[in-house]
């Protein structure tokens, strides 16, 4: 099995080097990964300015691409450049905090699973929720994030081209995660959005986000709501934004022949 990884905290974060630790045992594992953190900036991609690509030995990794853009752009750039032929696998992550509902839209760990499932190859997000009362033991959940990977890949969970799975972790003392996983739909309510003034002159404000992650809106049985109660959630997420009900209506829609006054 040969598996290309990344995630949108950069080439050094220590979830990263957790994914690598995880699939060690699965099969052989390529690093292409961004230079700096990309946290939260989505799907973008460079499509204008030169991309650096940086061949660097960093361990634990070995000799690993550093790119210095997006982590839709490493994919992109490992599949499309680096690679002779596609991985079995893109794998994103781990983040270190979740990515559930809303935050699909948000999150470079789930963009770069995105692009790689966009592009025909399986794809897998993976993150885990944080508690500031509780630091993240990447070595044990590594071992767990094997277990997941092995059983998610079976093939009764191979998803149709274009999809990915969402796999998110609760935050909780690594030996205590349950043995199962639950296949939670993305919850769709908004964050708590709020910001504080924290500087002020005359003709500007300077804000700072100041919403609470867990005051967030979620509906019941969805991923929010499942890993919030301390569940291993996997998600299938698709690649169409097409509404629902836009199938529903007539298929053209005629111009009226009244003109605008003036």
């Amino acid at each position: 099995m040969r598996f290309l990884i990344t995630n949108d905290d950069g080439f050094d974060a220590a979830g990263l080097a957790a994914l690598y630790q995880a699939l060690l045992p699965l099969g052989d594992v390529m690093v292409v990964a961004p230079a700096t953190c990309h946290s939260a900036k989505g799907h973008a991609v460079d499509t204008k300015n030169p991309i650096r690509v940086e061949r660097r030995h960093v361990e634990p990794f070995g000799e690993i691409h550093i790119v210095h853009s997006s982590p839709a752009d490493c994919i992109r750039i490992g599949m499309r450049h680096l690679l002779q032929s596609p991985p079995d696998v893109v794998l994103a992550g781990i983040n270190p905090g979740a990515n559930l509902g809303v935050d699909l839209f948000y999150s470079g760990t789930a963009a770069a699973a995105r692009e790689a499932a966009l592009l025909g190859v399986p794809a897998i997000a993976l993150s885990r929720l944080l508690n500031g009362d509780l630091a993240v033991d990447w070595d044990i959940l590594a071992k767990h994030v094997t277990r997941v990977i092995r059983r998610i890949m079976e093939p009764e969970y191979r998803l149709p081209i274009g999809h990915f799975w969402n796999i998110n972790f609760p935050a909780m003392a690594e030996a205590e995660y349950p043995n199962e996983i639950t296949m939670a739909p993305q919850g769709v309510e908004p964050h708590a959005v709020a910001f504080k003034v924290v500087e002020q002159g005359k003709n500007f404000e300077i804000l700072e986000y100041s919403a609470a992650y867990r005051d967030r809106g979620r509906s019941p049985l969805c991923d929010v709501d499942h890993v919030f109660q301390e569940r291993i959630t996997a998600t299938p997420v698709g690649p169409s934004l097409t509404s629902g009900p836009a199938f529903s209506m007539q298929s053209r829609v005629y111009l009226s022949n009244a003109t605008c006054a003036d």
